[in-house]
């Protein structure tokens, strides 16, 4: 399956890169070189977003995990959300996932839920 990049930039220092499809040994290459258009000083948050990835190679795991590194150089944050259970387990199974990436999507899921409730909650209460 091709892979699909699509980055959103919310102001000037925050991107969030939505990948699809696969990101494996032939696809690495392409992914590396569209993220240097976020990779710059200048981004302070980077938040990949991999609901839509259906499958993950070391090759791929090693350009996250760059993308990662730089943004800790940079002192800034990199997040990634929406990994679906295949791929959460390549990356626990390799060891990767850095506490601060893993964290972050754990906060992100507990507030969207807690919103979720809420908001099923109101539709449910009906005051007359």
């Amino acid at each position: 399956m091709p892979l699909e990049i699509k980055i959103v930039r919310k102001d000037a220092g925050a991107a969030i890169v939505k990948v699809s499809g696969s990101l494996d040994s032939e696809t690495a290459a392409s992914f590396v070189e569209q993220m240097k258009a976020v990779l710059e000083p200048a981004t302070k948050s980077l938040v990949f977003d991999l609901g839509n990835l259906d499958y993950i190679s070391s090759a791929g795991l090693r350009a996250i995990l760059t993308a990662h590194k730089f943004m800790k150089d940079q002192k800034g944050s990199c997040a990634i959300r929406k990994m679906r259970p295949p791929i959460r387990k390549v990356f626990e199974i390799a060891g990767m996932i850095p506490a601060d990436i893993a964290e972050s999507e754990k906060s992100a899921d507990i507030f969207l839920d807690a919103v979720q409730r809420r908001e099923a909650h109101k539709r449910d209460d009906i005051s007359l």
